[in-house]
């Protein structure tokens, strides 16, 4: 299988907002300050994590996190800076699962002084036309039905519904696939 790492920096519609190469050493620490921090399990939960599965951060669980972000070949990854500082990461699924089609794109503003911003619509305005120009026909993505801030944004950045919200079998949790194709 190819390996795919780092495809390259993303700009974005937005000057100060860009999508970066991910980096162990400034990444790891972010991210296990966020997690750790009073809005860390929330974003989880937010996220589709199910609480029986969210642990305590770790230093050493969010630096190998970090390094696969690297090293997979399954993924396209970036994480979102924002006037130079990370604050958040987004990643491209290239496999289908069997809840979700492929490409499928899902994102995380970890800092929670950058959500409600724009970050995050920038970051997925950018990723999607990514694809695009590799001439990608669809891009997927998925929220909790729950989550409507999330669901919001994706009909924003001109994500469609795909069919009726379903059950994650594992978790009871209750998903809203989208979809996005270019226009044309």
């Amino acid at each position: 299988m190819r390996s795919v790492m780092f495809v390259g920096q993303l700009h974005t519609p937005e000057s100060s907002i860009r999508l970066v190469r991910p980096v162990v050493e400034r990444d790891a620490s972010l991210s296990f300050q966020w997690l750790a921090g009073e809005h860390g399990r929330a974003t989880l939960l937010m996220m589709g994590v199910p609480a029986s599965l969210i642990e305590p951060p770790t230093l050493v669980r969010e630096n190998a996190r970090i390094s696969s972000f690297i090293h997979r070949d399954d993924q396209y990854n970036w994480m979102i800076e924002r006037d130079d500082s990370v604050v958040g990461s987004i990643w491209v699924d290239l496999r289908s699962t069997p809840f979700l089609g492929a490409p499928a794109v899902s994102y995380m503003i970890g800092d929670p002084a950058a959500r409600g911003r724009g970050t995050a619509r920038h970051a997925l305005v950018a990723v999607v036309r990514f694809l695009f120009v590799r001439e990608v026909r669809e891009v997927f993505a998925r929220a909790l039905v729950s989550n409507c801030v999330s669901a919001c944004l994706l009909t924003h950045v001109g994500f469609a519904r795909l069919k009726e919200p379903y059950a994650d079998p594992d978790s009871a949790l209750l998903w809203q696939n989208f979809f996005i194709r270019p226009s044309h």
